[in-house]
């Protein structure tokens, strides 16, 4: 036995002493695929995850279709009838709600499914299988997909119920600023995720700055009423620049 175990030592030594004139191991790239490779591949493997994930997709598409249907409801029929400013000021506050609601349901939902699938980027990662901004762009692609087909048929329930001018150019302008709220909500949740410990912690941050913007958005605190610091905090809140000044400054869907 003493001699068996010698013996591999032996050939252990000789086998790891490099030949004379052999060079160590080089690749002249850091990972086997090129930068649009991997984001490819990335891409593909985030479309069959979120694909796959019934759970997610189902109660997403159910809480568009609900919190449409209320909203429609409550403000059924109102946005041909504008006689006064009141009436609309109602009508951006049902869109101001409208977009709030969903678009944190949103930033919630994501972040279940990042904080998973963080785990095996780790994994992957660690394998040399791809680098980190193929993968980011890849989520947010896929993301960013799910919330263009969920963002049109929420506009299409609200602008139908609510009853704003059934025309192309209103109902896609309509559209272009509720797409581009939910995407900064997805992203939001998702970027919590990456920037904390779990989605636990996650959960906390987010809630916080949620209801930081949303007093600072401009609605519930018109802008002339607001003191110099709190018009100072608006400038990082990304709900008041999509969600009021695009709203209120540029409102042609409403009738």
């Amino acid at each position: 036995m003493i001699l068996f175990s010698r013996k591999n030592l032996e050939l252990i030594k000789e086998l790891s002493t490099p030949a004379p004139g052999t060079k160590n191991l080089y690749f002249p790239t850091k990972y086997s695929q090129s930068f649009l490779t991997q984001c490819l591949a990335c891409f593909w493997k985030q479309h069959w995850s979120y694909w796959r994930n019934s759970q997610y997709n189902a109660i997403r598409f159910f809480m568009t279709i609900a919190i449409g249907v209320i909203f429609g409801v409550i403000f059924l029929g109102k946005g041909g009838k504008i006689h006064q400013q009141q009436d609309l000021l109602n009508l951006l506050g049902a869109t101001y709600s409208a977009i709030l609601f969903l678009g944190a349901s949103n930033a919630t939902a994501v972040q279940s499914v990042v904080a998973v699938e963080r785990t095996v980027f780790y994994r992957e990662r660690a394998a040399g299988m791809y680098s980190e901004l193929p993968y980011a762009f890849a989520q947010v692609a896929i993301e960013t997909i799910y919330v263009a087909i969920q963002t049109f048929i929420y506009a299409l329930i609200l602008h139908l119920m609510i009853g704003y001018e059934l025309t192309a150019i209103k109902f896609f302008y309509f559209y272009y600023f509720i797409f581009m709220c939910f995407t900064y909500f997805s992203m939001y949740g998702m970027m919590v995720v990456a920037l904390t410990p779990n989605h636990q912690i996650a959960a906390i941050v987010m809630s916080f700055f949620f209801s930081f913007w949303n007093l600072f958005s401009g609605f519930l605190i018109p802008r002339p009423g607001m003191g110099m610091d709190s018009m100072c905090n608006k400038l990082d809140n990304p709900m008041f620049g999509w969600k009021n000044e695009g709203r209120t400054n540029n409102t042609p869907y409403v009738g």
